[in-house]
């Protein structure tokens, strides 16, 4: 079954009565259960892509289905943003469980609730820190929890390990690989770094230049293969997609 449906997207900005078209004529799919990733030039419309999908953009054209539903009157997604999206005057506790208290979820259960995740991710005994006193691999994490503790059905991320050094992002991918294991979310993921879609996206969206649109989709086999990385294959595939970003299409079967 397709979680995610999408069919003719299109997006318009209007400034100062000018148009500016930021998708054109956009389509794809992405099973239950399944990673995507998005790859794409600076400037093509992932971003406005993936606030479409979150219920933010709600000027669009198309045909735009989560689960059979439109993004509004879907509320199992969340949606995690390439600056963490956490607010430096809470806690970490109080950062996690802030979408619960939003919902209006007893304070016994959400309590409940946030010490799991927190424990699950390591993250318990820094509850009462800042995020100014996290590293950026932990205010990524803190970003995930305060996610999952919602137990979401669609996960949304846009670059969400961008400003983590190599060794960290390669440590947050593993993370989100073991978390996708565990809870079989669906999950799309927006990157500019074709390393990170190999190893993580079971299908891989690569789109065109402003205004986007979807170029080329790859089923890969190699997604979830903690080993992959030194593998040929994988090598082969992302100079596949980085000559396919170059305008230069090879078969990378």
């Amino acid at each position: 079954m397709d979680y995610i449906a999408i069919d003719s997207l299109q997006v318009n900005y209007a400034q100062n009565k000018h148009i500016t078209p930021a998708l054109r004529d956009v389509s794809l799919t992405l099973r239950q259960g399944c990673i995507g990733a998005i790859i794409g030039p600076s400037g093509c419309g992932k971003s406005t892509l993936l606030s479409v999908l979150a219920g933010l953009n709600k000027n669009f054209q198309g045909n735009v289905l989560l689960h059979d539903k439109p993004p509004l009157e879907s509320s199992e997604t969340a949606l995690i943003l390439q600056e963490y999206g956490l607010l430096p005057w809470k806690t970490v506790w109080d950062n996690v469980k802030l979408g619960l208290q939003i919902k209006g979820v007893s304070s016994k259960e959400t309590a409940k609730r946030a010490e799991e995740i927190l424990n699950k991710l390591d993250l318990l005994h820094l509850k009462k820190r800042f995020p100014i006193q996290l590293s950026g691999g932990q205010r990524q994490r803190v970003a995930i929890a305060r996610s999952l503790i919602l137990q979401p059905e669609l996960l949304l991320m846009d670059e969400p390990f961008s400003s983590l050094d190599a060794l960290t992002r390669e440590e947050m991918q593993d993370l989100l690989l073991n978390i996708w294991q565990e809870t079989n979310l669906t999950i799309l993921i927006i990157t500019h770094n074709i390393e990170e879609a190999v190893f993580l996206g079971q299908k891989i969206f690569v789109m065109s230049t402003s205004p986007g649109t979807i170029i080329q989709e790859l089923e890969n086999p190699l997604a979830g293969d903690y080993t992959a990385r030194g593998k040929m294959e994988f090598l082969e595939m992302c100079n596949s997609l980085r000559l396919s970003l170059r305008g230069r299409d090879i078969d990378c079967t």
